[in-house]
């Protein structure tokens, strides 16, 4: 190995070592919730982009708000006193995809991928000309024409970034927000509440309410859960956040307990 190709990673690895511990810095913060959270969505053109940027040029912070108004509404139930819990910013429209996920989540390609994402994340923040956030929140959308979204968006807590599949709609925009809200929430500790295989919220603790009688149907999703369950094999995706709730372990994870 050359000395500068060896100089070059004992830097990468540097900045990254620093970029993870302000990383883990800022997570006890937040979840501490005594002050607002900062989040910069980035919006990334991932097919068409002269189709799709009219749609991203229109976006600003009030787009998102309804997260905002999501964790104030349900934080007050457990007793978070924080009056805006969330402060967001939009940065410009991004061109170049985050790295891919892994397929298969295994431990080596994932482990790289990790490492990979956060480079790039902490370049992004370094390019956008904003003050700096407490999270990157990175949502790649795609035309409405039919295909189906690629499957996996993530909130990574260690790194302190989510990724979100989304569809350039109005239409769908509400449907967007609460895929955003839950990788927020991964984020910041909440695990997922469904079934990976079935997507079917997991009882009791993926069901809203899971003292309903009868239990089926339930009326409102847990944000973790994912969807309305509607009998044990049976579930739909909330239309919006006003159609969401957290429950009660999710809120424990999250620290509002």
């Amino acid at each position: 190995m050359s000395f500068f190709r060896l100089l070059r990673i004992t830097v990468l690895l540097s900045v990254l070592v620093i970029v993870a511990g302000n990383q883990w810095l800022t997570h006890a913060r937040v979840s501490s919730w005594k002050k607002p959270i900062w989040m910069t969505i980035y919006p990334v053109l991932s097919d068409d982009a002269a189709a799709l940027l009219p749609y991203i040029e229109s976006l600003h912070a009030g787009s998102f708000g309804d997260i905002g108004a999501f964790l104030k509404r349900q934080g007050g139930a457990y007793g978070m006193a924080l009056q805006t819990p969330l402060k967001l910013q939009i940065a410009p429209p991004l061109y170049q995809s985050p790295p891919a996920v892994p397929p298969g989540g295994k431990r080596l390609a994932t482990a790289i991928w990790s490492l990979k994402m956060r480079w790039w994340a902490w370049r992004r923040g370094r390019e956008d000309n904003l003050p700096g956030a407490d999270i990157q929140m990175f949502v790649i959308y795609h035309k409405t024409d039919g295909t189906p979204l690629p499957e996996r968006s993530v909130g990574v807590q260690k790194g302190m970034y989510g990724i979100v599949n989304a569809y350039a709609s109005r239409a769908m925009a509400s449907r967007n927000r609460v895929v955003i809200a839950h990788e927020l929430l991964h984020v910041l500790g909440a695990t997922d509440k469904y079934q990976m295989a079935t997507g079917q919220p997991i009882m009791p603790e993926g069901l809203a309410d899971p003292n309903l009688k009868p239990l089926y149907p339930q009326q409102k999703a847990e944000i973790m859960g994912g969807r309305i369950a509607l009998s044990r094999t049976r579930a739909v995706m909330p239309a919006s956040l006003r159609s969401c709730v957290v429950g009660q372990e999710t809120a424990h994870e999250i620290g509002w307990f």
